[in-house]
């Protein structure tokens, strides 16, 4: 008699324990050592060479086998399965460009605690002319990208946006989105917006104007920002708001939601400060707000499984290209510099080594993380991992995980989604 897994069921391995993947439900199943060993040996032998089926100590393992086969993910079988092909996982392309940010300038006329850019009215690091702004979004979509942000500093301060705006409208931009702080709009600039079908995201802080403007360091934003925005729901321009935690208003979360909820926009948890920029300051760092860490259970889908497997499950396909021309992989990732616009087209910086290494940054490849049975359904922020590492390695695993994938225990006690645990003993192994 043989056992093998369902056709749509993986099973991955880890230091210590393993996970099946469950990918017609989405679920990921932890298994421990004892059970993982078994499936891994049923590939390749009868349970008639595993197993003694008149054992008593041994029935504990063809009880786990009937467990998964009543849970629909595996089988047995009488005779030995003839090869079949596995099942067909959905093909994984190469990356190629798919979203662009501009980084348009580095001035801004609010001057934020945490800015990732240390934009503000002061900075002017600006060297990419109007000219090679416009190539940039013909050479961009070109190379195939479908969205495009301009950010800054403040967008809306670089005298030429419209233009680039009009430019990218041109091109046939699936998606075109303008990220502001919304003090500068005007009501012109909403009949622009509307009529070039431009998205616009800005950030508030607070739902008052006190602690807000505490936080951009500009008396007044809180006001312009909000006027702004409810002329832009009032006039049907497609608007999200995002915003930042940090030690000045770690109490205002559920003020902020609340205040997203009422202007009938989508309301998202707030992220937590980045440590990069003036954000790398462990004083801004909320003590009464943090986001949920990584923690089961997980879940995934055939596509995500399989590009999680070769490619980033965030960077992979796209691009920042700043003030100064430096192209990065993320806003966030301000010292993975690739190239240079100034210096080399944007088609040599696509097809070069160093971003097909941020690109195809798996997590088979970071620290830690290489040896998790969850890599494959897990989420990761580079940027963040390398800003919360005091040696700042790209490769450093993400202080939002408490997991120990070589003990298989989580730090905080969270208990693993097991099928199990309570039926294979962890150290068993078969005859």
């Amino acid at each position: 008699m043989y056992y093998r897994l369902q056709n749509y069921c993986k099973l991955v391995e880890g230091a210590k324990r393993g996970a099946i993947y469950n990918l017609q439900t989405g679920k990921v199943h932890s298994i421990n050592q004892g059970a993982l060993g078994l499936l891994t040996a049923c590939r390749a032998k009868a349970l008639e060479e595993l197993l003694d089926f008149k054992s008593p100590q041994d029935q504990i393992f063809l009880d786990f086998l009937h467990r998964l086969t009543e849970m629909g993910l595996g089988s047995f079988f009488i005779n030995q399965p003839s090869p079949t092909k596995k099942e067909a996982t959905p093909p994984v392309n190469p990356p190629k460009l798919e979203f662009i940010w501009l980084e348009l300038t580095s001035s801004c006329n609010n001057q934020c605690l945490h800015c990732y850019a240390t934009s503000g009215p002061t900075s002017c690091s600006d060297l990419v002319d109007h000219k090679r702004w416009l190539e940039l979004i013909t050479e961009a979509r070109t190379a195939g990208a479908s969205a495009i942000q301009l950010i800054g500093g403040e967008p809306l301060l670089y005298r030429g946006w419209r233009e680039l705006i009009e430019k990218a409208y041109h091109e046939k931009y699936d998606f075109i989105e303008i990220f502001t702080n919304a003090t500068l709009i005007n009501d012109d600039d909403i009949t622009f917006f509307k009529h070039y079908n431009v998205n616009i995201a800005t950030t508030i802080y607070a739902d008052n104007a006190a602690v807000h403007d505490s936080i951009t360091l500009n008396e007044g934003s809180f006001t312009k920002t909000f006027t702004a925005i409810n002329k832009l729901l009032a006039s049907g321009i497609p608007l999200r708001i995002a915003s930042i935690i940090m030690k000045p208003n770690e109490y205002e979360v559920e003020h902020i939601m609340k205040l997203c909820a009422n202007l009938g926009v989508e309301v998202t948890p707030p992220d937590v400060v980045r440590p990069t920029g003036r954000g790398e300051d462990d004083a801004l760092l909320p003590t009464a707000y943090a986001k949920q860490p990584i923690k089961p259970p997980f879940y995934t889908d055939p596509i995500s499984f399989a590009k999680a497997q070769c490619q980033h499950s965030c960077l992979s396909g796209k691009i920042a290209i700043t003030a100064s021309g430096d192209v990065i992989p993320c806003i966030f990732a301000r010292s993975e510099i690739c190239g240079n616009i100034l210096q080399t087209p944007l088609a040599e910086v696509l097809n070069g080594p160093l971003l097909s290494d941020c690109w195809h940054t798996t997590k088979d490849k970071i620290e830690k993380c290489q040896h998790c049975e969850y890599r494959y359904a897990c989420t990761d922020c580079r940027p963040l991992a390398q800003g919360s590492d005091t040696k700042k390695r790209w490769l450093a695993c993400s202080s939002e995980c408490s997991y120990n994938p070589y003990t298989g225990e989580w730090k905080d006690g969270t208990l693993c989604e097991t099928i199990v645990n309570s039926i294979i003993p962890s150290g068993s192994t078969q005859k």
